[in-house]
């Protein structure tokens, strides 16, 4: 499984920040102006800053992206105590996909994506404190519901660490790793994927 990287790169998550928060609960950042590589937004569930400056250069030689959702039913995920399944007091945390957004650029002959998550953890009756693993899956998946083509889906890790009885703790990542089919019409989609690993 690919570990993602988190909010340790302060550039690239300050550019990913902004299409997060201009695209609102929810949005895809399409709207976004060609002035918002000179914004600096902060602010997390902590109230500590996220991002630091901004890099333009990745805004450079943008071209139109894929559409992204968010599977059915895949915003949420709840953790519970092994064997103690919906038993409210067994709850260990509970995970929320909250923003999304993504950026394309034509590099050489390939259309790169950039493609930014974030959401929260909330720790439950059952929490002990300890380091969470979010899982977070990515589908690159042909619009034709009739194709045959086999999706691409790759896997990704988040680290958060959440204490007992601590409030929300703000989640994010950056992945630049992905190469849009130019052969065919695509979808993205992103999921919080039920195999969470926990370590205490």
């Amino acid at each position: 499984m690919q570990q993602a990287e988190w909010i340790a790169r302060p550039g690239r998550m300050a550019v990913i920040a902004l299409a997060l928060a201009a695209a609102g609960c929810g949005g895809e950042g399409s709207s976004v102006g060609n002035d918002i590589a000179k914004t600096v937004i902060s602010g997390n569930a902590a109230g500590k800053s996220v991002v630091d400056d901004i890099d333009p250069s990745i805004f450079a030689r943008e071209v139109p992206c894929p559409p992204l959702q968010v599977e059915a039913g895949r915003y949420v995920s709840m953790h519970y105590q092994r064997g103690k399944d919906d038993d409210p007091t067994a709850l260990l945390y509970q995970a929320s996909l909250e923003k999304w957004a993504r950026r394309c650029r034509r590099d050489g002959g390939e259309i790169r994506m950039t493609l930014g998550v974030s959401g929260r953890v909330t720790p439950g009756p059952a929490w002990q404190g300890g380091e969470i693993f979010l899982p977070i899956r990515v589908t690159l998946r042909d619009s034709d519901s009739e194709s045959k083509a086999k999706p691409q889906v790759t896997q990704l890790t988040v680290p958060v660490t959440l204490g007992a009885g601590a409030p929300a703790e703000q989640w994010a990542l950056v992945e630049e790793s992905f190469v849009v089919p130019q052969d065919r019409s695509v979808k993205v989609q992103i999921a919080l994927d039920e195999s969470g690993k926990r370590r205490q």
